[in-house]
């Protein structure tokens, strides 16, 4: 463009000065968009005149590589198109090479040491590369220059096959794995983060045995399908969709099904939804698509490879010994994973846009910039589930992968290696530890005895809140943290808040009406018990036994057991969970008994809701029937005493119960969604009015139901609201420590 001035990458940003025509330097930006590189992305940019120096050519100057709060290391990279092409040629040498990279694709974080992020902290250091690898490494003008991954079939990584005993089978390690797929198999497939459990879902004895051996009696399995025209064969496709599942993170994305989807699928998913991905590996297309090969996948369930909540396992051994009663078959290589990274997980929605659900491949270790420098290096463990621990240090902020559940003892001791791997990756040891205030988790009990020399506690629902506000620097909004379970200030369980945070502090300003939850853990395993803890005080005994006994296994000496437990609030702590609302929802309507896996009632309520045939307004909100019957509306309860409100959403539940035989199951289902937005609206607006504060946060985990958020967040846009939601971290417990070292410890002589 015949412009000159210089490029340099500095802390978290690159700086290009330029100077030229004014009609090249106005269209510089224009021009740069269009030429990035597949995994390259501008997230923001800003433009400034300065005064004219004397430039004479363009140059890429040296990084101010000491100014970096975290040394860069970019995240595991889907195969980007070249090598794909490459992968096919039969005239390219690495033709049909399983693990086939360049500088724009290959695993990453997963593998790396230590840093700088160099071939040598890597453990590509195990593979010597050969002259012509070395060759293309080394020249400035080649595609893999400096590409730490770089190897061939005569210098990288080998794959091989084994038995489930470790027997190893000779001939081809990809052909053998296609051809035992194609018979039934279940293989576990090593990819970039740590293994797959692979098998063909037209196989259905083989899906039977992956959820009997895996104890997955219910929960839906990952697809990875073959292309994008074989996912928008099974799923609804918008281009936004398209974009996503073809990032160069790969992630797995949760689409709506389309009806004539083989009725083998239905053992997949009993949703109204699939999660799909396409290949992201060179190793995962040849299955697919192997030239030598006349066998053709359309699809493949790809699971993580793990014991039932333990953490997904990276190395062969481990592999061999704990998948063995699963797994026919086990194609691994030879190349160590460093970091566990898991299959990420994302949403969409068209008004509330994209939500990531599990934050892992592809997405880590990008970092979270704040505008605050924080004077110490802060070190946040989040809560029990969905364990993903935080660290920041000056302006920014590493989230790391998802590691699992920590009521797993396996998965515990692993949350505490991963937290040692990361202060020893990045150098750092922190000044605090931020954990949940909940007496009971595994973490916090942790947090509390470890040495570190200073130590705060964050409530649960404020970090959330927190988590939205770290995104978008924010210093007060008002809140919206909607969940399952949180430890209150009063010792109850909260879930459903409507709070004004500060940085340092919030006040509870309202929450959705405490219930009893009788048998505590039983009750969310039983989720007819909950419904009958929300109904027990406006509903006769008789009544309600009525209304319950065809939801649930329970006897009528359980029943009459239950009400007991209730009328002596034996061992029913108090809860204001919207999460076990909507499980409570989910169990009227008669979509789940027993709880087979976590938010299991209120994914088959949003999919029931999400048939309904809405419409689309003139403002884009979607809205239901005009009904707003009062015998359906939850209702406000100011309680002057403590200047705040309460939610009673029992009049509601009752609808459900008493019209599920008459109408609609997919209408009362939405209807029941179009409520708790409307009521979500309401408190806003109290709150609003008390404070003047105009900005507000939503999350928690129930903000993973895009039904929600698609109704809710035009409704508070359309009344003048600025809505805040998380981006790039889950709205679940897997962002909780962002918020945590978002927390402002003014107080204790912090920032």
């Amino acid at each position: 463009m015949n412009l000159n001035g210089f490029v340099q990458n500095r802390r978290s940003e690159v700086v290009a000065e330029i100077q030229g025509p004014k009609d090249a330097a106005d269209n510089f930006y224009g021009k740069l968009k269009n030429i990035l590189p597949p995994s390259a992305l501008i997230e923001s940019y800003t433009a400034e005149t300065i005064p004219l120096k004397d430039e004479e050519s363009f140059k890429i100057i040296e990084s101010l590589s000491t100014t970096y709060n975290f040394p860069p290391i970019p995240p595991d990279l889907a195969l980007c198109d070249d090598c794909r092409e490459e992968l096919f040629n039969p005239g390219n040498r690495r033709y049909l090479y399983p693990f086939i990279t360049c500088t724009q694709c290959g695993p990453r974080y997963s593998i790396v040491e230590d840093t700088p992020f160099d071939r040598e902290t890597t453990s590509m250091i195990d593979f010597p590369q050969c002259s012509g690898c070395s060759k293309e490494y080394t020249d400035p003008m080649d595609r893999r220059f400096h590409s730490q991954t770089n190897s061939c079939s005569l210098c990288g990584p080998e794959l091989t096959l084994v038995s489930a005993p470790g027997k190893i089978i000779s001939g081809d390690p990809v052909l053998n794995t296609i051809n035992a797929l194609n018979q039934g198999n279940i293989v576990a497939i090593q990819g970039i983060g740590g293994f797959h459990l692979a098998a063909d879902p037209l196989h259905s004895e083989a899906v039977l045995r992956l959820r009997s051996d895996k104890e997955r009696e219910k929960k839906p399995f990952a697809l990875m399908v073959r292309d994008m025209e074989t996912a928008d064969e099974l799923t609804i496709l918008e281009e936004e969709d398209k974009k996503i599942l073809s990032s160069s993170a790969s992630p797995i994305l949760i689409l709506p099904c389309r009806e004539n989807n083989p009725e083998a699928l239905k053992a997949v998913s009993d949703t109204n939804t699939l999660g799909i991905f396409l290949p992201y590996t060179p190793l995962h297309l040849l299955l697919f698509l192997h030239p030598h090969s006349k066998i053709r996948y359309k699809y493949l369930i790809m699971t993580s490879g793990n014991l039932k909540d333990e953490p997904i396992i990276t190395d062969p051994h481990t592999a061999l010994t704990k998948l063995g009663r699963i797994a026919d078959m086990f194609l691994y290589n030879n190349r160590r994973i460093i970091f566990r990274t898991d299959d990420s997980i994302v949403r969409r929605g068209k008004y509330s846009g994209r939500a990531i659900l599990r934050r892992s491949r592809g997405f880590v270790p990008k970092l979270i910039h704040i505008k605050y420098n924080s004077p110490q290096t802060v070190i946040g463990i989040g809560g029990d589930l969905k364990s993903a621990p935080a660290l920041l240090k000056g302006n920014d902020i590493y989230l790391s992968p998802y590691i699992g559940d920590l009521d797993n003892p396996i998965t515990e001791m692993e949350f505490k290696k991963q937290i040692t791997k990361i202060l020893s990756l990045y150098n750092v040891q922190p000044d605090r530890i931020v954990y949940d205030m909940h007496p009971g988790y595994h973490s916090s009990k942790w947090a509390r005895n470890a040495s570190f020399p200073q130590k705060t506690e964050v409530q649960h629902h404020h970090a959330h809140i927190l988590s939205v506000m770290a995104e978008h620097n924010l210093d007060e909004v008002l809140g919206l943290s909607f969940d399952g379970t949180g430890y209150g200030t009063d010792g109850n369980i909260w879930g459903g808040e409507f709070i004004h945070a500060t940085r340092s502090d919030f006040v509870r300003l309202g929450h959705f009406m405490y219930f009893p939850l009788p048998g505590g853990e039983t009750a969310i395993r039983n989720p007819a018990r909950i419904l009958a803890g929300l109904l027990y005080d406006s509903i006769e005994p008789d009544d309600l036994y009525r209304l319950l006994k065809p939801l649930s296994d329970l006897s009528e000496k359980q029943y009459a057991l239950l009400l007991d437990i209730l009328k002596q609030r034996i061992n029913t702590p108090l809860t204001s969970s919207l999460g076990r609302i909507f499980d409570a929802a989910a169990a009227a309507l008669g979509l789940v008994r027993n709880v087979t896996y976590e938010g299991e009632g209120p994914i088959k309520l949003e999919g029931i809701a999400a048939l309904h045939p809405c419409k689309t307004g003139n403002t884009g909100q979607l809205y239901t029937d005009k009904s707003t019957s009062p015998k359906n509306m939850p209702e406000i309860k100011h309680d002057r005493q403590n200047d705040s409100f309460q939610i009673d959403v029992s009049k509601l539940l009752h609808t459900l119960l008493t019209e599920k035989n008459n109408g609609n199951i997919s209408r009362l289902a939405f209807m029941f969604h179009s409520r708790i937005a409307d009521a979500s609206v309401a408190g806003a607006d109290i709150m609003r009015e008390k404070t003047g504060i105009n900005s507000i946060a939503l999350s928690g985990g129930v903000f993973q139901n895009i039904i929600l958020r698609e109704i809710l967040i035009p409704k508070l846009k359309q009344r003048g609201y600025d809505v805040y939601l998380n981006i790039s971290v889950p709205p679940g417990d897997g962002g909780l420590s962002i918020g945590q070292v978002y927390f402002n410890y003014k107080q204790e002589g912090g920032d």
